[in-house]
């Protein structure tokens, strides 16, 4: 019925752009395609129509292509919207979201600026994302050099991600520069020390590589002693240790890591590992009855969906927030 009513209308008015723009884009929600997409393209040759108008005809377009998965098209018409108005934020966003699909991660960096310059909020972390994927693209391509200068230029968006230290690092290795890329890993350990473990591998690796194997333990220590929440540097510290021999002092750490966080499976699943290998049954069944313990509760909790509270019985009418149904029971 919509569509018969806009069709009269744009019968009795061939100049209401909007009654055409309104009957394209059902066609496009009835998956009608062709037709909304043919609707659209005539109106883009109307030389009546202001610039606001001309905007909202292609940002139809570009919607129609976009649903049709036409991405070269879909592209071509939000740059049309651009040329009329460069700082059209609906228009970077879905730019910037379709050259992230095609890994133009360039192309994507460079309208997320202009994204930001339209008063558009795209945060630094996304910034930094992109930087490094098109580092990696660059030294897929060996060009080794141009990779690590966007890695860096990662690093100014945002100093604590993990990812450029680590591939900046690889980089150098694909050129038989070892110290270095210590160097940058340790930097690492630095500025994000609960991130450190995805280069604990690496670092044992290359330092052995460079005759340097016996500065592993201090590393690991280093990090228990300034941040004795961070799990990963136990169970590390315990595995060096395991492997060169000291199985009682690999234990130690573990239990000293445990103390530190009394909550860990991890270091508890370590702790069985340990005690598997030396065949102490009696302890890898405490260990795992005591996970279980903490793991299976006894009964239930429930939820209520608006306000958090927990209750250890099913409720319809939240005592806190006074909300009915909100409990997931």
């Amino acid at each position: 019925r919509a569509m018969h009513k806009l069709r009269e209308t744009v019968s009795a008015d061939s100049a209401n752009v909007d009654a055409y723009l309104r009957l394209g884009t059902l066609f496009a929600e009835a998956n009608d395609l062709p037709k909304a997409i043919k609707i659209h393209r005539l109106l883009t040759f109307r030389a009546d129509l202001s610039g606001v108008q001309k905007v909202e005809v292609y940002r139809a377009l570009a919607e129609d292509y976009l649903k049709a998965a036409d991405t070269p098209r879909a592209l071509e018409a939000i740059e049309h919207i651009l040329t009329l108005a460069k700082k059209d934020r609906w228009a970077l966003e879905k730019k910037m979201n379709l050259q992230v699909a095609q890994e133009d991660w360039a192309g994507a960096f460079d309208t997320a600026e202009k994204l930001n310059q339209a008063g558009g909020n795209v945060a630094p972390r996304f910034m930094a994302v992109l930087k490094v994927q098109e580092g990696l693209k660059l030294c897929r391509e060996n060009k080794e050099r141009d990779g690590r200068i966007q890695f860096r230029e990662a690093i100014k968006y945002d100093s604590a991600f993990a990812a450029p230290y680590l591939y900046w690092g690889d980089s150098y290795i694909r050129e038989n520069r070892i110290e270095d890329a210590i160097k940058i890993w340790k930097r690492l350990l630095e500025v994000n020390p609960a991130r450190a473990h995805i280069v604990f591998d690496r670092l044992e690796t290359h330092l052995f590589d460079v005759g340097q194997f016996s500065e592993v333990e201090d590393i690991y220590r280093a990090l228990i002693r300034n941040h004795p929440q961070n799990i990963h540097a136990y169970a590390a510290l315990s595995k060096f240790l395991a492997k060169r021999g000291d199985r009682g002092d690999a234990i130690a750490v573990l239990h000293e890591g445990l103390q530190n966080n009394t909550e860990s499976i991890w270091l508890r699943r370590r702790l069985i590992q340990q005690y598997g290998e030396m065949r102490d049954v009696e302890r890898v069944l405490s260990i795992s009855r005591e996970i279980l313990a903490r793991v299976l509760k006894e009964g239930y909790d429930f939820t209520c969906t608006n306000c958090g509270h927990i209750s250890r019985e099913p409720l319809w009418s939240c005592p806190k927030c006074k909300q009915l149904d909100t409990f997931r029971v």
